[in-house]
């Protein structure tokens, strides 16, 4: 054999020497997170790392825990939900069909009780605006579905009759459901379209996002069945008016795609909200939708989670290495150890 093509092979024996370890390591740090977990729990996993993305899926059942390939099964990804309604804001900021500093007043046909509050302001979560408005109550909501009877009505109510801001000299960041809900019905009636129709003509289709959507009976066979705290079975949110803060049904696979359309260089939608817009303090700024922190090299470190009844979500991305962690689960965001969810991306991110 000629040195050349022996160092080659040498070098590619090497290469998948190094991937078959990292696989290894990865299977193990999910399974010893997964354990602690009840049965039917699910994790879907991708890291990307340029080019190349990694897909892992396991599944806990009857106190075994097993690999599967789920990167096109569809879980709900609560609050991950409000980077794309930022997302769309961005691209019609692009477009000029609305302003970051507009005053949403703009974009509703009746009098607001707040006029002065910005579409930025919605989205980087400095509107002042409470998380939740006062006239949705959760304590007695059903608690398996809190949003899915908070009418259009009520909304409008609460934005007419009874929408106040905290007091203060200088803008503070308070994340805000209720801000990203108030956000996506901006959008809507800037364009006359709805949420749905504008994610899937400004970022799934063109991203082929296929399995992706805010309708759980069009994702069919596709969603992994939720569970509750407990582990049991429970129904997936119907976020009604709160769409934009927490409604989309996607996949690993699908996500992975958004994240890399972040690594292109290109000023477009994706870049606008990877900008700075706040700074919260010396550890965390907010750029529209993205809380952005740094990575131990200096890094800009984009980061958002997301949790309903039965799924808990958490993103990572670092464009500048272009690597990204991404982990989409069926764990409740009540269950008492879904922070562990966020504590998992971090460790593998820290891992490439």
């Amino acid at each position: 054999m000629k040195p050349i093509v022996f160092l080659v092979l040498m070098t590619m024996l090497g290469l998948a020497t190094q991937a078959q370890s990292f696989d290894a390591n990865i299977h193990q740090t999910l399974k010893n997170y997964l354990s602690e977990f009840p049965e039917q729990t699910q994790f879907s996993v991708a890291i990307v790392d340029g080019d190349t993305t990694r897909f892992y899926g396991q599944v806990k059942f009857s106190d075994t825990i097993n690999q599967l390939d789920n990167r096109a099964s569809v879980f709900q990804i609560g609050s991950v939900t409000k980077v794309f309604t930022s997302t769309l804001l961005a691209q019609l900021v692009i477009e000029k069909q609305v302003k970051l500093l507009d005053s949403i007043q703009y974009y509703f046909s009746f009098p607001l009780k707040e006029k002065a509050i910005t579409l930025e302001e919605l989205s980087n979560h400095t509107s002042g605006l409470p998380r939740l408005p006062s006239n949705l109550n959760l304590a007695t909501a059903n608690p398996k579905n809190p949003y899915q009877f908070y009418a259009e009505a009520d909304l409008e109510y609460y934005l007419a009759k009874e929408m106040e801001v905290s007091s203060g000299d200088q803008p503070s960041y308070q994340y805000s459901n209720l801000g990203a809900a108030i956000l996506a019905k901006a959008l809507e009636n800037a364009t006359e379209k709805t949420f749905a129709e504008l994610l899937s003509e400004q970022i799934f289709q063109p991203l082929e996002m296929k399995n992706s959507s805010l309708d759980k009976d069009s994702v069919g066979g596709n969603l992994v069945q939720g569970l509750d705290q407990n582990g049991k079975e429970t129904p997936t949110w119907d976020m009604g008016q709160f769409e934009g803060a927490g409604a989309i049904l996607l996949s690993t696979q699908d996500l992975s795609r958004f994240v890399k359309a972040h690594f292109q260089d290109a000023e477009d939608a994706y870049s606008l909200t990877t900008l700075p817009t706040f700074m919260v303090n010396n550890n965390l700024r907010i750029g529209l939708g993205w809380h952005i922190l740094q990575n131990e090299q200096g890094n800009n470190l984009y980061w958002h989670n997301g949790g309903t009844g039965g799924y808990s979500s958490s993103v990572f991305m670092v464009p500048e290495t272009f690597k990204a962690v991404i982990i989409l689960s069926n764990v409740s965001a009540y269950h008492p150890k879904a922070s562990r969810i966020d504590e998992l991306g971090f460790k593998l991110l820290g891992a490439q």
